[in-house]
């Protein structure tokens, strides 16, 4: 589809992101997509590769996660659920930019709302790249649409787990990231909402850094185990600076790589 179709506005940027030809809109003092988004699609699609029928990304922002889940790993159909009024509607832009219409559904609304929103067990994968601060923790940003995206002021992680157990059907999957240092806190809670965890992987800036952040994989209602996975390095010698494995992930054929802004860098929330 052509850009022309919804060019971005003088505040907005349009950038590209992945393999596949994912483009978004982002506002250019807002909040930007980070490599968090990126990692966490990847990880979905393969830890949840058996789960099939119908996604959920709660706090799906610009939609970097839903378009590549539906787009460079071909799941799907993907609702993308999004609070703020501004931010979604960019998010209903980019899906007609990406021609996702029949693969990404955006939605409006709180993810605390959830009962209300969604029927009980309606979800086979639930994602979420969520607000990662506490709300008394760092600065807050004078900008709305930064703060709501970067601290915990309008959903916490309690939020984002109770979300998930609603709209899961049983053997259903959620797919998470979060701080590293958040790690105990967080496996708490989807232990108590008894979305049992069984795939964990730590991501490192380099491979003698620590953690960073880490990414997590439940099933609702069945115990199986937790697998952790070989660190993700993020940075090594591969093409953008990249480790071979996000290079894969992030970089086009050069033949077919469009201009991009691309993600923050990583360790950005």
């Amino acid at each position: 589809m052509s850009e022309k179709t919804s060019p971005p506005l003088p505040d907005e940027t349009l950038d590209s992101i992945g393999t596949s030809g994912v483009r978004v809109l982002q506002r250019r003092g807002g909040y930007r997509f980070t490599l968090d988004a990126v990692l966490l699609a990847a990880f979905a699609a393969t830890e949840g590769k058996e789960a099939g029928g119908p996604l959920l990304e709660l706090g799906a922002g610009s939609g970097v996660v839903s378009f590549l889940l539906a787009c460079q790993f071909g799941l799907g159909p993907v609702d993308a659920l999004e609070l703020q009024p501004d931010v979604h509607a960019r998010l209903v832009r980019a899906v007609a930019l990406n021609a996702c219409e029949a693969r990404v559904r955006p939605l409006l609304g709180d993810l605390r709302e959830a009962r209300t929103l969604f029927a009980s067990g309606a979800y086979a994968h639930v994602v979420s790249n969520p607000p990662f601060r506490p709300v008394r923790a760092g600065v807050l940003s004078p900008d709305e649409e930064r703060a709501l995206s970067k601290q915990e002021l309008a959903c916490d992680a309690p939020s984002v787990v109770a979300a998930a157990r609603h709209t899961l059907a049983p053997g259903g999957r959620v797919s998470l990231v979060y701080p590293a240092a958040r790690l105990t806190e967080v496996l708490g809670l989807l232990g108590a909402a008894r979305l049992h965890p069984v795939a964990l992987r730590t991501v490192h800036a380099r491979v003698d850094a620590p953690a960073t952040r880490f990414l997590v994989h439940a099933v609702r209602d069945r115990q199986r185990g937790l697998a952790v996975r070989p660190p993700l390095i993020v940075h090594g010698a591969g093409p953008g600076g990249y480790s071979s494995e996000v290079a894969a992930l992030m970089e086009p054929p050069r033949a077919e790589r469009p201009p991009s802004a691309g993600p923050g860098p990583e360790g950005g929330d």
